[in-house]
C-alpha cells in the first residue's frame, strides 16, 4: 500500500507551471493592447478621411445641380442668377464654399455646417474651359471643378510622445456643365 501511494502522480499545477502560464498569458495581452490601441488610431484617421470624403461628394453634387441650373437657364434663353456659383466663377480662382442654408464656411466631423467646432474648411476653384469650337457650343459650357477639403490632425510621434498638427487635405473634381 505504500508504494501505491508513492507511485500516484501529484495532483494539481505546482508554482513554476502557474507562472509559466501567467508570463505567456501576460505577454498575449500586451500584444493584443498595442493591437488594439493601432486599430483604433487607424480607425480615428479612416473616419475623418471618410466624412471629408462625403462633404466633399456633397459640395460637388450642389455644385453640379447648381450648374445644371445655369445651363439650363442659359439654354432658354433666360438670365442666370447672380447666386449661380459655378457659372458665376472665374476661371482658377479659389471659392470658398458655404452652406446654402446657414452660409458657414465651416464644417464638423458629420459634414454638418458648424462654426463653434469646426473640423473642416472647404474650397473649390473653376478650371478654365478648353476647345470650345464654336459659339454653339459656347451656350453649354463644361469645366472641371476641383474641390479641396482640409483638416488638421494631432499627429504623437511615438519615440518622442510630441504632439503636432498637421494639416490634411482631400481633392476631388467633376466636369459640370453651367
Amino acid at each position: 500500500m505504500k508504494d501505491r501511494l508513492l507511485l500516484q502522480p501529484a495532483a494539481g499545477f505546482s508554482m513554476v507551471e502557474f507562472l509559466m502560464v501567467a508570463v505567456i498569458l501576460g505577454i498575449g495581452l500586451l500584444g493584443l493592447t498595442a493591437l488594439t490601441t493601432t486599430a483604433m488610431r487607424s480607425y480615428g484617421g479612416s473616419r475623418t478621411r471618410d466624412a471629408a470624403m462625403g462633404l466633399s461628394s456633397s459640395v460637388l453634387d450642389r455644385l453640379s445641380l447648381d450648374g445644371r441650373i445655369s445651363a439650363q437657364m442659359r439654354s432658354t434663353g433666360g438670365t442666370i442668377s447672380t447666386t449661380a456659383l459655378v457659372a458665376n466663377a472665374v476661371d482658377g480662382t479659389v471659392n470658398t464654399f458655404a452652406d446654402p442654408a446657414t452660409t458657414f464656411t465651416t464644417f464638423d466631423l458629420q459634414g454638418l455646417p458648424n462654426q463653434t467646432t469646426p473640423v473642416f474648411s472647404v474650397n473649390w476653384v473653376r478650371r478654365a474651359t478648353k476647345g470650345i469650337a464654336s459659339s454653339a457650343a459656347s451656350l453649354s459650357a463644361a469645366s472641371e471643378v476641383v474641390v479641396n477639403i482640409q483638416w488638421s490632425e494631432a499627429i504623437t510621434n511615438p519615440t518622442t510622445h510630441v504632439s503636432t498638427t498637421q494639416p490634411h487635405y482631400i481633392s476631388t473634381s467633376r466636369f459640370i456643365r453651367y
